[in-house]
């Protein structure tokens, strides 16, 4: 079975080798992908790709920024929007070579993009004195709790912890936690608890094993998810999967332009190679998945890393090594 996947590559006119070394180092895992490329038109997302990504309901794209003086968001930013992303997944997952401070650590952030205090409701109430009101419904709530479970079920994960402030915030985290614990009953194999986010994230730093699926609502998530990627590396080393509605995922990086110099071949192809692997994986290319995952975890054992991470390889270079590594 072959499966289309369309492929977001860069601004039109611009040059885009650096994906091109991606996708063929994708491609030489022998996974039955037929690409539908695009660009962006004047840095917006084309209405051909919105039907693309309608059909496919699988995208794969490259960190790109967006033009804020111009009003025109980051890419992964329309995306969100256009296709009702609800959820972020964000795995972090020890590499060999890398120097991160464990070794072992496997978890998921499985956080909620549409409400909380990111939904921009702000307005300065008297003079000097601003206030941002944070959204939590219980439908989203519900929504993105069984997500997370039906996630570790699917994925055989076999905890997931709640993330929340409700000692303080009784009534918004109260909503949270409440109904992240209704939902747990659904899911008597998978294990649940909860810890507050401050707390959560002294642990994480002292005992990452200890935590498997962290169910964060908006900002606690994005925060969290970062202070994961730190316990690996660093956002050079994490993925990003955005889950939409009508089944559509947006596979991308974890990490944004300091780390990515995607105009040169000094770009960094580590975290969009760990997302191609994940991306593989649930489109049900398995075998394809562990090759790739096997090449890229061999290159970094022998030290064979990019520039972007402290090695002395071109984005190209890296991506050689990497079809070299897979076994013929």
């Amino acid at each position: 079975m072959r499966h289309a996947v369309t492929l977001l590559a860069g601004e039109a006119g611009e040059a885009t080798t650096h994906i091109d070394h991606v996708v063929r180092t994708i491609d030489a895992t022998g996974a039955n992908i037929d690409w539908k490329r695009h660009t962006l038109k004047d840095h917006q997302l084309s209405d051909e790709l919105k039907a693309d990504v309608r059909q496919t309901r699988t995208m794969f794209m490259p960190f790109m920024q967006g033009l804020r003086d111009e009003g025109k968001p980051a890419p992964i930013v329309q995306a969100r929007r256009e296709f009702g992303v609800f959820a972020n997944h964000r795995p972090s997952k020890s590499l060999p070579g890398i120097g991160g401070r464990f070794e072992g650590v496997d978890l998921v952030v499985v956080r909620e993009t549409t409400e909380d205090i990111y939904t921009s409701l702000e307005h300065e109430s008297i003079k000097g004195m601003f206030e941002g009101l944070k959204v939590t419904t219980r439908a989203a709530c519900e929504r993105i709790a069984r997500h997370a479970f039906e996630y570790a079920q699917k994925t055989g994960r076999k905890k997931v912890t709640v993330v929340h402030k409700s000692n303080i915030m009784k009534k918004s985290d109260g909503l949270f936690l409440a109904t992240a614990r209704e939902v747990a009953k659904e899911f008597p194999d998978i294990t649940v608890e909860d810890r507050i986010v401050d707390a959560l994230c002294m642990q994480l730093t002292m005992w990452p094993d200890a935590f498997d699926v962290l169910l964060c609502a908006n900002l606690f998530g994005d925060i969290v998810a970062d202070v994961a990627a730190g316990l690996v590396g660093g956002l050079a080393n994490t993925p990003s999967i955005n889950v939409g509605q009508d089944g559509v995922r947006i596979y991308t990086v974890g990490h944004g332009k300091d780390l990515a110099q995607y105009n040169s071949e000094a770009g960094n192809p580590t975290s969009l190679l760990i997302t191609a692997a994940i991306m593989l994986r649930e489109l049900g290319e398995t075998d394809a998945a562990e090759r790739l995952e096997n090449a890229l975890r061999s290159c970094l054992a022998d030290g064979k890393k990019p520039l972007s991470i402290g090695g002395d390889l071109s984005l190209a270079a890296f991506c050689d090594a990497v079809i070299q590594a897979m076994p013929s």
